[in-house]
Protein backbone atom coordinates (compact mmCIF):
# COMPACT_ATOMS: atom_id res chain seq x y z
CA UNK A 1 0.00 0.00 0.00
CA UNK A 2 2.84 2.35 0.85
CA UNK A 3 4.49 1.71 -2.56
CA UNK A 4 1.19 2.41 -4.31
CA UNK A 5 0.75 5.69 -2.45
CA UNK A 6 4.25 6.76 -3.42
CA UNK A 7 3.48 5.99 -7.07
CA UNK A 8 0.26 8.01 -6.90
CA UNK A 9 2.06 10.93 -5.31
CA UNK A 10 4.77 10.85 -7.95
CA UNK A 11 2.15 10.63 -10.70
CA UNK A 12 0.24 13.62 -9.32
CA UNK A 13 3.40 15.68 -9.14
CA UNK A 14 4.28 14.81 -12.72
CA UNK A 15 0.80 15.86 -13.84
CA UNK A 16 1.10 19.18 -12.02
CA UNK A 17 4.53 19.74 -13.56
CA UNK A 18 3.18 19.01 -17.05
CA UNK A 19 0.29 21.40 -16.45
CA UNK A 20 2.66 24.14 -15.33
CA UNK A 21 4.81 23.60 -18.41
CA UNK A 22 1.77 23.87 -20.65
CA UNK A 23 0.74 27.14 -18.96
CA UNK A 24 4.22 28.56 -19.44
CA UNK A 25 4.27 27.51 -23.09
CA UNK A 26 0.82 28.98 -23.76
CA UNK A 27 1.79 32.22 -22.03
CA UNK A 28 4.96 32.40 -24.10
CA UNK A 29 3.04 31.77 -27.32
CA UNK A 30 0.46 34.43 -26.44
CA UNK A 31 3.20 36.92 -25.61
CA UNK A 32 4.88 36.17 -28.90
CA UNK A 33 1.62 36.76 -30.72
CA UNK A 34 1.18 40.08 -28.88
CA UNK A 35 4.73 41.04 -29.76
CA UNK A 36 4.08 40.06 -33.36
CA UNK A 37 0.95 42.23 -33.36
CA UNK A 38 2.90 45.15 -31.93
CA UNK A 39 5.54 44.66 -34.61
CA UNK A 40 3.04 44.85 -37.48
CA UNK A 41 3.48 47.85 -39.79
CA UNK A 42 0.46 50.21 -39.61
CA UNK A 43 -1.44 50.91 -42.81
CA UNK A 44 -3.68 53.94 -43.51
CA UNK A 45 -6.30 53.24 -46.18
CA UNK A 46 -8.62 56.26 -45.77
CA UNK A 47 -9.35 59.32 -43.65
CA UNK A 48 -12.77 60.30 -42.32
CA UNK A 49 -14.12 63.34 -40.58
CA UNK A 50 -14.53 62.61 -36.86
CA UNK A 51 -18.23 63.29 -36.36
CA UNK A 52 -21.53 61.53 -35.86
CA UNK A 53 -23.30 60.01 -38.87
CA UNK A 54 -23.92 61.31 -41.53
CA UNK A 55 -21.04 63.78 -41.12
CA UNK A 56 -18.36 61.09 -40.71
CA UNK A 57 -17.62 61.28 -44.42
CA UNK A 58 -14.50 60.35 -46.33
CA UNK A 59 -12.31 63.42 -46.79
CA UNK A 60 -9.63 64.34 -49.30
CA UNK A 61 -8.65 67.59 -47.59
CA UNK A 62 -8.25 68.52 -43.93
CA UNK A 63 -7.17 71.55 -41.92
CA UNK A 64 -5.26 72.27 -38.75
CA UNK A 65 -7.29 71.80 -35.58
CA UNK A 66 -9.67 69.30 -37.20
CA UNK A 67 -10.35 65.91 -35.57
CA UNK A 68 -10.17 63.03 -38.05
CA UNK A 69 -10.24 59.22 -38.04
CA UNK A 70 -7.36 57.36 -39.68
CA UNK A 71 -8.70 54.02 -40.88
CA UNK A 72 -6.68 51.00 -41.92
CA UNK A 73 -4.83 48.11 -40.27
CA UNK A 74 -2.65 47.65 -37.19
CA UNK A 75 -3.57 51.10 -35.88
CA UNK A 76 -3.31 49.92 -32.27
CA UNK A 77 0.44 49.59 -32.78
CA UNK A 78 0.83 53.28 -33.73
CA UNK A 79 3.01 55.25 -31.33
CA UNK A 80 3.12 58.61 -33.13
CA UNK A 81 1.33 60.41 -35.96
CA UNK A 82 2.71 63.35 -37.96
CA UNK A 83 0.90 65.77 -40.26
CA UNK A 84 3.33 67.56 -42.53
CA UNK A 85 6.15 66.42 -40.18
CA UNK A 86 4.40 68.03 -37.15
CA UNK A 87 3.47 65.62 -34.30
CA UNK A 88 -0.25 65.23 -33.59
CA UNK A 89 -2.39 64.43 -30.57
CA UNK A 90 -4.42 61.22 -30.73
CA UNK A 91 -7.00 59.63 -28.45
CA UNK A 92 -6.46 55.94 -27.62
CA UNK A 93 -9.79 55.73 -25.79
CA UNK A 94 -11.70 56.01 -29.08
CA UNK A 95 -9.31 53.95 -31.19
CA UNK A 96 -9.22 50.33 -32.36
CA UNK A 97 -6.88 48.19 -34.42
CA UNK A 98 -8.69 49.47 -37.53
CA UNK A 99 -9.02 53.16 -36.61
CA UNK A 100 -7.25 55.95 -34.79
CA UNK A 101 -8.81 59.29 -33.74
CA UNK A 102 -6.34 62.14 -34.27
CA UNK A 103 -6.39 65.95 -34.10
CA UNK A 104 -4.52 67.75 -36.87
CA UNK A 105 -1.89 69.95 -35.18
CA UNK A 106 -1.21 73.62 -35.81
CA UNK A 107 1.13 73.64 -38.78
CA UNK A 108 3.76 76.32 -39.51
CA UNK A 109 3.12 76.09 -43.24
CA UNK A 110 5.94 78.40 -44.31
CA UNK A 111 8.60 76.35 -42.52
CA UNK A 112 7.46 72.82 -43.44
CA UNK A 113 9.28 71.37 -46.50
CA UNK A 114 6.97 71.32 -49.49
CA UNK A 115 7.49 67.59 -50.12
CA UNK A 116 6.31 66.79 -46.57
CA UNK A 117 3.46 69.27 -46.23
CA UNK A 118 0.64 67.03 -47.47
CA UNK A 119 1.79 63.76 -45.88
CA UNK A 120 0.36 61.91 -42.87
CA UNK A 121 2.97 59.64 -41.28
CA UNK A 122 2.02 56.91 -38.79
CA UNK A 123 4.86 55.36 -36.80
CA UNK A 124 4.62 51.92 -35.17
CA UNK A 125 7.08 49.52 -33.57
CA UNK A 126 7.11 47.48 -36.76
CA UNK A 127 7.65 50.35 -39.16
CA UNK A 128 6.25 53.52 -40.70
CA UNK A 129 3.52 54.23 -43.22
CA UNK A 130 2.61 57.39 -45.14
CA UNK A 131 -0.64 58.66 -46.59
CA UNK A 132 -0.93 61.62 -48.96
CA UNK A 133 -3.79 64.10 -48.46
CA UNK A 134 -4.31 67.83 -48.91
CA UNK A 135 -3.57 69.62 -45.63
CA UNK A 136 -4.63 73.25 -45.41
CA UNK A 137 -5.17 76.07 -42.93
CA UNK A 138 -5.90 79.77 -42.74
CA UNK A 139 -4.73 81.71 -45.81
CA UNK A 140 -1.19 83.08 -45.88
CA UNK A 141 -0.10 85.87 -48.23
CA UNK A 142 3.66 86.28 -48.58
CA UNK A 143 3.78 88.89 -51.35
CA UNK A 144 1.86 90.45 -54.25
CA UNK A 145 2.88 90.55 -57.90
CA UNK A 146 1.60 92.58 -60.80
CA UNK A 147 -0.22 90.18 -63.12
CA UNK A 148 1.43 90.64 -66.50
CA UNK A 149 3.81 88.95 -68.88
CA UNK A 150 7.47 88.83 -67.90
CA UNK A 151 9.33 91.08 -67.15
CA UNK A 152 6.37 93.13 -65.89
CA UNK A 153 5.16 90.48 -63.40
CA UNK A 154 7.20 92.11 -60.66
CA UNK A 155 6.60 92.13 -56.91
CA UNK A 156 4.68 95.31 -56.09
CA UNK A 157 4.73 97.51 -53.00
CA UNK A 158 1.38 99.16 -53.75
CA UNK A 159 -1.76 98.49 -55.78
CA UNK A 160 -4.23 100.68 -57.64
CA UNK A 161 -7.92 100.50 -58.61
CA UNK A 162 -8.59 98.18 -61.55
CA UNK A 163 -5.15 96.54 -61.42
CA UNK A 164 -4.80 92.79 -61.99
CA UNK A 165 -2.65 91.36 -59.20
CA UNK A 166 -1.39 87.95 -58.15
CA UNK A 167 -1.44 87.01 -54.46
CA UNK A 168 1.32 84.52 -53.67
CA UNK A 169 1.25 82.37 -50.56
CA UNK A 170 -0.41 79.27 -49.12
CA UNK A 171 -3.95 78.02 -48.48
CA UNK A 172 -5.44 80.56 -50.89
CA UNK A 173 -7.84 78.28 -52.77
CA UNK A 174 -11.57 78.73 -52.27
CA UNK A 175 -11.68 82.37 -51.25
CA UNK A 176 -15.09 83.42 -49.97
CA UNK A 177 -14.16 87.10 -49.76
CA UNK A 178 -11.28 89.32 -50.87
CA UNK A 179 -11.82 92.74 -49.36
CA UNK A 180 -9.78 95.83 -50.28
CA UNK A 181 -10.08 98.40 -47.47
CA UNK A 182 -13.76 97.61 -47.04
CA UNK A 183 -14.65 97.06 -50.71
CA UNK A 184 -15.31 93.53 -51.96
CA UNK A 185 -13.50 92.28 -55.04
CA UNK A 186 -15.47 90.43 -57.73
CA UNK A 187 -14.61 86.75 -57.33
CA UNK A 188 -16.34 85.66 -60.53
CA UNK A 189 -13.18 85.57 -62.63
CA UNK A 190 -10.66 84.71 -59.93
CA UNK A 191 -7.96 82.29 -61.13
CA UNK A 192 -6.34 79.86 -58.67
CA UNK A 193 -3.02 78.07 -59.04
CA UNK A 194 -1.17 75.85 -56.56
CA UNK A 195 0.12 78.78 -54.53
CA UNK A 196 -1.36 81.97 -55.97
CA UNK A 197 -4.59 83.77 -56.81
CA UNK A 198 -5.16 86.23 -59.64
CA UNK A 199 -7.77 88.87 -58.88
CA UNK A 200 -8.73 92.35 -60.03
CA UNK A 201 -8.54 95.23 -57.57
CA UNK A 202 -11.96 96.96 -57.38
CA UNK A 203 -12.34 99.90 -59.78
CA UNK A 204 -14.14 102.11 -57.27
CA UNK A 205 -13.40 102.51 -53.57
CA UNK A 206 -16.27 104.83 -52.76
CA UNK A 207 -18.13 103.44 -49.78
CA UNK A 208 -14.95 101.89 -48.38
CA UNK A 209 -13.93 101.93 -44.74
CA UNK A 210 -11.21 104.49 -44.05
CA UNK A 211 -10.20 102.60 -40.90
CA UNK A 212 -9.20 99.70 -43.19
CA UNK A 213 -7.06 101.87 -45.45
CA UNK A 214 -4.20 99.95 -47.08
CA UNK A 215 -5.48 96.61 -45.78
CA UNK A 216 -6.62 93.57 -47.75
CA UNK A 217 -8.70 90.99 -45.88
CA UNK A 218 -8.53 87.54 -47.48
CA UNK A 219 -11.09 84.98 -46.25
CA UNK A 220 -11.65 81.29 -46.96
CA UNK A 221 -13.85 78.67 -45.34
CA UNK A 222 -10.98 77.89 -42.96
CA UNK A 223 -10.04 81.38 -41.76
CA UNK A 224 -8.86 84.82 -42.81
CA UNK A 225 -5.77 86.99 -42.90
CA UNK A 226 -5.12 90.72 -43.22
CA UNK A 227 -2.35 91.79 -45.58
CA UNK A 228 -1.10 95.36 -45.42
CA UNK A 229 -0.10 97.11 -48.63
CA UNK A 230 -0.52 100.72 -49.78
CA UNK A 231 -3.64 101.11 -51.95
CA UNK A 232 -3.95 104.20 -54.09
CA UNK A 233 -7.45 105.53 -53.46
CA UNK A 234 -8.55 109.08 -54.33
CA UNK A 235 -11.43 108.81 -51.83
CA UNK A 236 -8.95 108.23 -48.99
CA UNK A 237 -7.05 111.35 -50.02
CA UNK A 238 -10.23 113.36 -49.63
CA UNK A 239 -10.75 111.85 -46.18
CA UNK A 240 -7.24 112.88 -45.13
CA UNK A 241 -8.05 116.49 -46.08
CA UNK A 242 -10.43 116.80 -43.12
CA UNK A 243 -9.39 119.75 -40.87
CA UNK A 244 -8.87 117.41 -37.90
CA UNK A 245 -6.19 115.50 -39.84
CA UNK A 246 -4.48 118.79 -40.58
CA UNK A 247 -4.57 119.88 -36.94
CA UNK A 248 -3.17 116.53 -35.83
CA UNK A 249 -0.53 115.85 -38.48
CA UNK A 250 -0.06 119.00 -40.53
CA UNK A 251 -1.99 117.64 -43.52
CA UNK A 252 -1.09 115.47 -46.51
CA UNK A 253 2.65 115.35 -47.14
CA UNK A 254 3.48 116.87 -43.76
CA UNK A 255 4.12 115.93 -40.15
CA UNK A 256 3.52 117.45 -36.74
CA UNK A 257 5.39 116.76 -33.51
CA UNK A 258 3.79 116.84 -30.07
CA UNK A 259 5.15 116.58 -26.55
CA UNK A 260 3.55 116.22 -23.12
CA UNK A 261 2.88 119.65 -21.60
CA UNK A 262 5.42 119.14 -18.84
CA UNK A 263 9.15 119.70 -18.84
CA UNK A 264 12.08 118.67 -16.67
CA UNK A 265 11.57 121.79 -14.55
CA UNK A 266 7.98 120.76 -13.79
CA UNK A 267 6.45 123.54 -15.91
CA UNK A 268 3.26 123.18 -17.99
CA UNK A 269 2.86 125.93 -20.59
CA UNK A 270 -0.72 125.58 -21.88
CA UNK A 271 -2.64 123.38 -19.46
CA UNK A 272 -2.79 123.45 -15.65
CA UNK A 273 -0.77 120.24 -15.56
CA UNK A 274 0.31 117.27 -17.67
CA UNK A 275 -2.39 114.89 -16.53
CA UNK A 276 -6.13 115.33 -15.91
CA UNK A 277 -8.86 112.82 -15.03
CA UNK A 278 -12.50 112.33 -16.07
CA UNK A 279 -15.38 109.91 -16.30
CA UNK A 280 -15.19 107.49 -19.22
CA UNK A 281 -18.13 109.03 -21.10
CA UNK A 282 -16.45 112.37 -21.70
CA UNK A 283 -16.09 113.04 -25.41
CA UNK A 284 -15.10 115.60 -28.03
CA UNK A 285 -15.06 119.24 -26.88
CA UNK A 286 -15.59 118.00 -23.30
CA UNK A 287 -19.20 117.11 -24.03
CA UNK A 288 -20.89 114.10 -22.46
CA UNK A 289 -21.68 111.04 -24.56
CA UNK A 290 -25.19 110.99 -23.08
CA UNK A 291 -27.32 113.12 -20.76
CA UNK A 292 -26.38 112.51 -17.15
CA UNK A 293 -23.45 110.32 -18.19
CA UNK A 294 -20.20 109.64 -16.37
CA UNK A 295 -18.53 112.90 -17.40
CA UNK A 296 -16.98 114.39 -14.27
CA UNK A 297 -13.60 116.09 -14.70
CA UNK A 298 -10.67 116.91 -12.44
CA UNK A 299 -7.98 119.20 -13.83
CA UNK A 300 -5.26 119.44 -11.18
CA UNK A 301 -1.84 120.96 -11.34
CA UNK A 302 1.00 118.48 -11.10
CA UNK A 303 0.85 116.46 -7.85
CA UNK A 304 3.73 114.77 -6.06
CA UNK A 305 2.24 111.30 -6.57
CA UNK A 306 2.22 111.80 -10.34
CA UNK A 307 5.20 110.84 -12.55
CA UNK A 308 8.14 113.12 -11.77
CA UNK A 309 9.18 116.10 -13.89
CA UNK A 310 11.25 114.88 -16.85
CA UNK A 311 11.70 115.23 -20.57
CA UNK A 312 9.43 112.42 -21.77
CA UNK A 313 10.22 112.84 -25.46
CA UNK A 314 8.06 113.51 -28.52
CA UNK A 315 5.35 111.96 -30.70
CA UNK A 316 5.17 112.74 -34.42
CA UNK A 317 2.10 112.18 -36.61
CA UNK A 318 2.50 112.29 -40.40
CA UNK A 319 0.55 111.57 -43.59
CA UNK A 320 3.17 110.76 -46.19
CA UNK A 321 4.24 108.22 -48.76
CA UNK A 322 2.95 106.95 -52.08
CA UNK A 323 0.15 106.09 -51.61
CA UNK A 324 -0.34 108.41 -48.65
CA UNK A 325 -0.29 106.52 -45.34
CA UNK A 326 -0.58 107.77 -41.73
CA UNK A 327 2.63 107.14 -39.82
CA UNK A 328 3.60 107.51 -36.17
CA UNK A 329 7.04 107.95 -34.62
CA UNK A 330 7.37 107.95 -30.83
CA UNK A 331 10.66 109.09 -29.31
CA UNK A 332 10.03 107.91 -25.76
CA UNK A 333 12.27 109.15 -22.97
CA UNK A 334 12.23 109.27 -19.18
CA UNK A 335 10.87 105.77 -18.50
CA UNK A 336 12.35 102.60 -17.01
CA UNK A 337 14.94 100.60 -18.91
CA UNK A 338 13.55 98.82 -21.94
CA UNK A 339 10.68 101.25 -22.49
CA UNK A 340 12.66 104.14 -23.92
CA UNK A 341 13.64 104.43 -27.56
CA UNK A 342 12.35 105.41 -30.98
CA UNK A 343 9.31 103.39 -32.05
CA UNK A 344 7.62 103.44 -35.46
CA UNK A 345 3.98 102.52 -35.95
CA UNK A 346 0.79 103.78 -37.51
CA UNK A 347 -2.40 105.46 -36.42
CA UNK A 348 -5.90 106.16 -37.67
CA UNK A 349 -8.02 109.19 -36.85
CA UNK A 350 -11.75 108.48 -37.02
CA UNK A 351 -13.15 111.93 -37.71
CA UNK A 352 -16.71 110.84 -36.93
CA UNK A 353 -16.08 109.04 -33.65
CA UNK A 354 -13.25 111.45 -32.72
CA UNK A 355 -10.91 108.62 -31.76
CA UNK A 356 -7.32 107.70 -32.63
CA UNK A 357 -6.24 104.05 -32.81
CA UNK A 358 -2.55 103.20 -32.48
CA UNK A 359 -0.85 100.21 -34.11
CA UNK A 360 2.67 98.84 -33.45
CA UNK A 361 3.65 101.71 -31.17
CA UNK A 362 2.55 102.93 -27.73
CA UNK A 363 1.75 106.66 -27.72
CA UNK A 364 3.99 109.02 -25.78
CA UNK A 365 3.39 108.62 -22.05
CA UNK A 366 4.80 109.18 -18.56
CA UNK A 367 5.21 105.56 -17.49
CA UNK A 368 1.86 104.60 -16.01
CA UNK A 369 0.58 101.36 -17.57
CA UNK A 370 -2.96 101.20 -16.18
CA UNK A 371 -4.75 102.35 -19.35
CA UNK A 372 -5.46 100.90 -22.78
CA UNK A 373 -2.91 102.59 -25.03
CA UNK A 374 -4.34 101.20 -28.28
CA UNK A 375 -7.18 103.72 -28.47
CA UNK A 376 -7.44 107.39 -27.52
CA UNK A 377 -10.55 109.54 -27.28
CA UNK A 378 -9.98 112.98 -28.75
CA UNK A 379 -11.23 115.45 -26.12
CA UNK A 380 -9.80 118.67 -27.57
CA UNK A 381 -7.57 119.48 -30.54
CA UNK A 382 -6.35 122.91 -31.60
CA UNK A 383 -3.41 124.23 -33.57
CA UNK A 384 -1.12 124.05 -30.55
CA UNK A 385 -2.83 121.83 -27.96
CA UNK A 386 -4.37 118.37 -27.70
CA UNK A 387 -6.03 116.30 -24.97
CA UNK A 388 -6.27 112.53 -25.37
CA UNK A 389 -8.36 110.34 -23.06
CA UNK A 390 -7.18 106.78 -22.42
CA UNK A 391 -9.56 104.32 -20.76
CA UNK A 392 -8.45 102.97 -17.39
CA UNK A 393 -8.22 99.16 -17.37
CA UNK A 394 -10.15 98.67 -14.13
CA UNK A 395 -12.00 101.94 -13.49
CA UNK A 396 -14.78 103.78 -15.31
CA UNK A 397 -12.56 106.77 -15.95
CA UNK A 398 -10.10 108.34 -18.38
CA UNK A 399 -6.58 109.54 -17.83
CA UNK A 400 -6.36 112.71 -19.92
CA UNK A 401 -2.89 113.41 -21.29
CA UNK A 402 -2.23 117.02 -22.27
CA UNK A 403 0.02 117.64 -25.29
CA UNK A 404 1.45 120.74 -26.89
CA UNK A 405 3.19 121.26 -30.23
CA UNK A 406 6.94 120.87 -29.99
Amino acid sequence: MKALSMKNLLYNRLCILQLLCMVVILTFITACKDDDADMEVPLITEVRNYAATPDDTLITSLHDGQWVVLQGKNMSAVTQVYFGSIPATFNRAFSTDESLVVQVPSIPFLSVPKDKLHIITAVGKGGTTSYEINITGSPIITHVRNYADSPNDTIVNSVAPGQLINFVGLNLNGATSINFQGVEADLTNVIYTDSSVIVKVPDDFSGGDASLANKITYTTGIGSTIYGIPIFDPAILEYYKDPLWTLLSGGIGNQKTWTIDFNAAGVSKKFAGPLFFSGDELRWNKECAKPGGNCWTWEPTWQGWMPEPKDYGTMTFDIKGVPVTPGLTVNQKGLADGKNGIFAGSYFLDTDAKTITFTDAVPLNMGWDNVDWSKAYLITLTEDGMQLGFKHKSKTEFELYNFIVK
